[in-house]
């Protein structure tokens, strides 16, 4: 007759399971308050795996090992992966926040619209390309000669631009004095 709290169960399976059950415990996973927890989950582990058991094939304990063994480990890779996780999930934008009296929606706690997308650098992205729409504008109203050295030194220093054109580094440098004026009457040196 079995000693073991599971009437009917075989004893070495008993013991087995928890042993593994004490030793998940130790594990980072789980605390000693998971111990029975652990052991029913064993438990059904071998309940289920041991109609499939067959004398002709193998000992009896080995298969007990091996059933409650490749049970815990997956109870390990299930821990594990949910210490992994990172708290991200999706939500609808109705989703009520906060206790009874003081409750709002998901969405009336979003400041603004790029926090909604979670483009933290679309404000920035619509500065530039306002400025971009004003460049097109002065540029388009910009006499040919300023325009021309602003095109020329856009990508170039006045040295490269020198080297590239054959125009002297001088009159280069004389151009773009009168651009740095045109575009601070302007307003927009930078």
């Amino acid at each position: 007759m079995s000693n073991n709290r599971y009437g009917g169960v075989d004893s070495y399976a008993a013991f087995f399971i928890g042993y593994k059950a004490r030793t998940l415990t130790k594990s980072p996973f789980f605390t000693a308050d998971d111990f029975e927890d652990l052991q029913q989950e064993l438990m059904l582990a071998y309940l289920h795996a041991w109609p499939s058991f067959d004398e002709s094939k193998g000992d009896r304990r080995s298969f007990i090992k091996s059933v409650i063994n490749n049970h815990a480990i997956n109870l390990i890779a299930e821990a594990e992966t949910q210490k992994r996780w990172t708290g991200q999930k999706e939500l609808s934008l109705s989703t009520t926040m906060g206790d009874e009296e003081s409750s709002m929606e998901l969405l009336d706690s979003i400041a603004s619209e790029q926090a909604l997308w979670g483009d933290s650098f679309a404000s920035n992205s619509y500065l530039m390309a306002e400025h971009n729409m004003d460049m097109s504008k002065v540029l388009a109203e910009m006499p040919e000669d300023i325009r021309s050295t602003y095109e020329l030194l856009k990508y170039q220093s006045i040295t490269e631009a020198s080297h590239s054109t054959g125009i002297p580094r001088t009159t280069l440098s004389s151009r773009a004095k009168r651009l740095r004026e045109y575009l601070e009457k302007l307003g927009l040196r930078e």
